[in-house]
């Protein structure tokens, strides 16, 4: 049985990035690494979460994240969701710079507000993801 948080995806997203920025001012580049991946992975839950779509894998969010980015056109979308998943990467591997997790953590906010972004200005009856992988796990 799947429950909502006590708080929302988009309370969680803020506090993750204000994390991260303490941690890499710890110089913790493990967690720095895992809150700037959190706080994206919950604004994409947020955005799903909102407009009724699935999102329960990682698949999912890369799926969901590749469709905003077709629906409102700006790339940007997508390059910084694969900057904010070398950062998740990083987790596992610990080969970040401080400076390299610091251009991460900017990237993160960037995505999180381009993502808030689109997700206000496309039409409210958007439908699913199209992603025919996405479609076929989810129809």
């Amino acid at each position: 049985m799947t429950t909502e948080p006590i708080e929302s995806h988009d309370i969680h997203s803020r506090r993750m990035l204000d994390h991260a920025a303490e941690m890499l001012a710890q110089g913790d580049r493990l967690q720095t690494s895992e809150k700037v991946w959190g706080a994206v992975a919950h604004r994409v839950k947020l955005i799903a979460t909102e407009r009724d779509w699935p999102n329960d894998s990682h698949t999912d969010g890369w799926s969901i994240v590749q469709y905003l980015r077709r629906q409102t056109g700006d790339r940007r979308i997508s390059d910084l969701f694969g900057v904010a998943n070398d950062a998740h990467q990083n987790f596992y591997e610990d080969r970040l710079t401080v400076d390299g997790l610091a251009d991460k953590l900017d990237a993160a906010r960037e995505l999180c507000d381009l993502l808030l972004d689109a997700h206000r200005r496309l039409p409210a009856d958007l439908p699913m993801p199209d992603d025919r992988h996405y479609r076929n796990r989810h129809s």
